[in-house]
């Protein structure tokens, strides 16, 4: 019943170009052929039809030229006028009868023909503009659904008209319809300088009142576990020729990753001043003693400052290595030389170095000869770094253990601790640039933090992988893989 009310309901078809003509045809030949029923068989009378059926015919015509625009509007205008020369014609009108009929036929038909004009024009014009309204509503739902952005928009009243899918991503929430900002805000946790934030204080709410529009406030939003979001808003009111509000704009952006960006640099900064600055005094302090000495003619210690100077610019040499890399990684100039490589040897000539400045662990070695494609120089640096990190985030154990062997098409090289380990959250993001650890033990341990980085680009480049697996308080193992030697060339 509800679709047949709808079907039948002419407003219902608003903005709808899909006009039918079978309907009024039909629809028309049943009332002509209702009403010769009721004159031949009800009324039996010939002459029965009486000005009804001219009310029924302007209510027809009116109905379908509202409903199907003008040939709506037409098609009962032509069975009505049809009907009416039938009339005349089937019931033997004669005389003066006959001439008056003929002559209200006549205007009949400009009335008809002019009302049906009028209504099915205006009925076809506001459904050219609603669907012009309709296919700009669409397309601006549909560029404001790809903007990377939440949008809100509002009538004059506040209450939620326009919401797209970044809303929900941002705030964690869908808002529903008939919404109304001022009596709520989806950012009555959120707090803003400080302050909690009420609906009245809500940038839409306070753009509604007449206010100005508000740009890239800020505002901190936190979920049920603790963890704050950041969040910008932007609102501006929209208003008429007349300066009347009609409407309210929002834009909602995450700034949450900008933040820890940020955060991060800070922190970047001031741990790299801090090693920087370390190995300088060590540099200065030596040098003045050694200046000492040399003024007192006591030459015994010279030897002692010198390698203590060596091993400071050695430091300053490799954070300054580590930069650069870093530098190179970003503006993609980080080039590797392929050559074919044994493995074996490879770990033997890292650890030979290693073995000189370590005195507390045992490097243990499984694994036999595999050829692989590598750049030697980098492939030491990702050794090194990887071995070093095992060696200072396990001090209270004695051993590391290299392994290497062959899967599929690829060598896997996996280096395993049995130190403090590294908890899963953290494990999703230790290869990142700039992050650093949360954890405060894991703290402890000095550097930049760039190693894990550097390496992860490195075996990139060798079309490899770099991954981990740890437990905490038990140790961990950190893999990549290279590709099995096949050619030499150059990447």
């Amino acid at each position: 019943m509800k679709k047949l009310l709808k079907y039948l309901n002419p407003l219902s078809h608003l903005g709808d170009r899909k006009y039918s003509y079978l309907f009024p045809l039909i629809v028309n030949i049943l009332l002509i052929v209702g009403s010769e029923i009721y004159v031949y068989i009800i009324a039996k009378n010939p002459l029965a039809v009486g000005n009804y059926i001219i009310f029924a015919n302007v209510a027809f015509i009116i109905y379908f030229a509202f409903r199907e625009g003008l040939w709506g509007g037409y098609i009962s205008s032509i069975f009505s006028i049809a009907y009416y020369v039938y009339i005349i014609y089937s019931r033997h009108y004669t005389g003066l009868q006959k001439s008056a009929g003929i002559d209200t036929i006549i205007i009949l038909a400009f009335l008809y023909l002019l009302l049906a004009s009028i209504i099915g024009w205006l009925k076809q014009r506001i459904d050219v503009l609603i669907e012009n309204e309709a296919y700009q509503r669409r397309r601006l739902e549909a560029i404001i659904e790809q903007l990377p952005v939440g949008v809100i928009v509002t009538d004059n009243y506040g209450i939620l008209q326009l919401q797209n899918k970044q809303v929900k991503k941002i705030l964690g929430l869908k808002l529903p319809r008939g919404y109304t900002f001022g009596k709520d805000t989806p950012l009555k946790n959120s707090t803003s300088e400080g302050r909690v934030v009420t609906p009245q204080q809500a940038p839409l709410a306070q753009v509604l009142s007449g206010r100005p529009s508000i740009s890239g406030k800020e505002y901190v939003l936190k979920n049920k576990y603790g963890k704050a979001k950041y969040i910008q808003v932007s609102a501006s009111s929209i208003r008429n020729n007349s300066r009347d509000i009609i409407a309210a704009a929002e834009i909602i952006s995450d700034v949450t990753s900008q933040k820890e960006i940020e955060r991060q640099k800070d922190d970047f900064l001031n741990l790299a001043s801090h090693e920087l600055k370390t190995p300088l005094t060590s540099l200065k302090m030596f040098v003045d003693l050694q200046k000492r000495e040399i003024e007192s003619k006591n030459f015994k210690k010279l030897d002692y400052y010198n390698i203590r100077i060596s091993d400071q610019v050695d430091r300053l040499e490799d954070l300054t290595s580590d930069l650069l890399d870093v530098s190179r990684i970003q503006t993609g100039k980080l080039r590797i030389n392929i050559e074919t490589l044994d493995i074996a040897k490879l770990v033997k000539d890292t650890l030979d170095g290693i073995e000189d400045i370590n005195n507390t662990h045992e490097l243990e070695v499984i694994g036999e000869s595999q050829l692989v494609q590598a750049d030697g120089h980098r492939i030491y640096q990702v050794l090194v770094n990887l071995i070093n990190n095992a060696i200072k985030y396990s001090p209270d154990k004695n051993k590391v253990l290299i392994k290497f062997y062959k899967s599929k098409n690829m060598v896997v090289v996996s280096v395993q601790d049995f130190g403090i380990g590294i908890s899963p959250e953290e494990q999703d993001r230790i290869f990142d640039r700039l992050y650093q650890v949360s954890d405060l033990e894991e703290k402890t341990f000095p550097g930049l933090g760039l190693g894990l980085y550097i390496s992860k680009e490195i075996i990139n480049l060798h079309h490899g992988k770099i991954w981990v697996k740890s437990t905490k308080g038990k140790g961990s193992t950190f893999y990549f893989s290279l590709p099995i030697a096949k050619k030499k060339g150059n990447i």
